[in-house]
C-alpha cells in the first residue's frame, strides 16, 4: 500500500534512470513520450489515482508472488544439487497489457465491450475486490507504458513496447559470465534450438512416421560466452 502513490509518470522516470545506470538500455537512449490517450498523473482525479495505484499494487504483488515461486524452484534444485547444471530461462510473453484503458478497469471485458466503468463508484464500493475472485482487473495505460519503459505502446502493437522482452539465462556450470548483458537479436523460436544444443540432441525429422516441420530458430548458445557473438539469424 502506498508504494505507487506518486504515480506512473514519476515511476517511469525512476525506472528509466535505473535502466541507464545498469546499462539495460544503451547510453544516449531517450525516454519515449507519453503514449496518446495516457493522461498525466497529475491530471487524474483523486479517485482515479487511488484506483490506478491499487491496480499497480496488485500487479506488483503478483510479480512478488512469481519471484517467490521461482525462489522455491531454485531452492529445491539447489537442495538436490542440480542448480549448477540446470538451464533456467526466464522471460515475459509480451509487453504490458493495454486492456485497462486510460483509467484501469475492474472487469477487463468492460474494455472490450466499450462499457466504461464508473471509477468513483468502484472506489466507493469495490476497491477491495481488486485482484480477488470477484474481479478481472487490469491497470491503466499509464502503468502499462511505465512497465514498458523506455518504449512506446503495448502488447497487441508491433512497437518495442509490444514485442521486446527481457530474457534471463542462468546456467552456472555452462556459462562462465556472471551478470553480463547480451544485445544480439533473439526470437522465441530460438529457445528450443538453444535447449536442444545445450543437452546435445537434435529434433527428429520424423515422429511415428509423420514428417516434422523444421525448426525455424537457431541456437543462441554462442552468446553465452562471447558478448560479441553475432545473432544466429538475420
Amino acid at each position: 500500500r502506498g508504494r505507487f502513490d506518486d504515480g506512473y509518470d514519476a515511476a517511469r522516470e525512476r525506472w528509466f534512470a535505473r535502466q541507464l545506470e545498469l546499462g539495460v538500455v544503451p547510453e544516449g537512449t531517450t525516454l519515449a513520450p507519453r503514449n496518446p490517450g495516457v493522461p498525466a498523473w497529475d491530471e487524474l482525479t483523486e479517485n482515479q489515482q487511488r484506483f490506478a495505484a491499487r491496480l499497480q499494487e496488485a500487479f506488483a504483488a503478483q510479480l512478488e508472488h512469481t519471484d517467490a515461486q521461482i525462489s522455491r524452484l531454485t531452492a529445491f534444485l539447489a537442495e538436490r544439487g542440480l542448480l549448477e547444471d540446470t538451464l533456467l530461462l526466464v522471460l515475459s510473453d509480451n509487453g504490458a497489457s493495454r486492456e485497462g484503458g486510460p483509467y484501469g478497469v475492474m472487469d477487463e471485458f468492460s474494455f472490450f465491450n466499450g462499457m466504461w466503468e464508473d471509477v468513483d463508484e468502484l472506489v466507493a464500493t469495490r476497491l477491495a475486490d481488486v485482484c480477488g475472485p470477484h474481479a478481472h482487473s487490469n491497470y491503466p495505460w499509464g502503468w502499462a507504458q511505465a512497465g514498458n519503459t523506455p518504449l512506446r505502446w503495448y502488447k497487441q502493437n508491433t512497437y518495442g513496447g509490444g514485442v521486446r522482452d527481457p530474457l534471463v539465462v542462468h546456467w552456472p556450470k555452462g556459462i562462465a559470465a556472471r551478470g553480463e548483458l547480451r544485445r544480439p537479436f533473439t526470437h522465441i523460436v530460438d529457445l528450443t534450438p538453444t535447449i536442444l544444443d545445450v543437452v546435445g540432441t537434435t529434433m527428429p525429422d520424423e515422429v511415428d512416421g509423420v514428417p516434422q516441420i523444421p525448426l525455424h530458430g537457431a541456437s543462441i548458445r554462442p552468446t553465452f560466452d562471447d558478448p560479441t557473438a553475432p545473432p544466429p539469424r538475420r
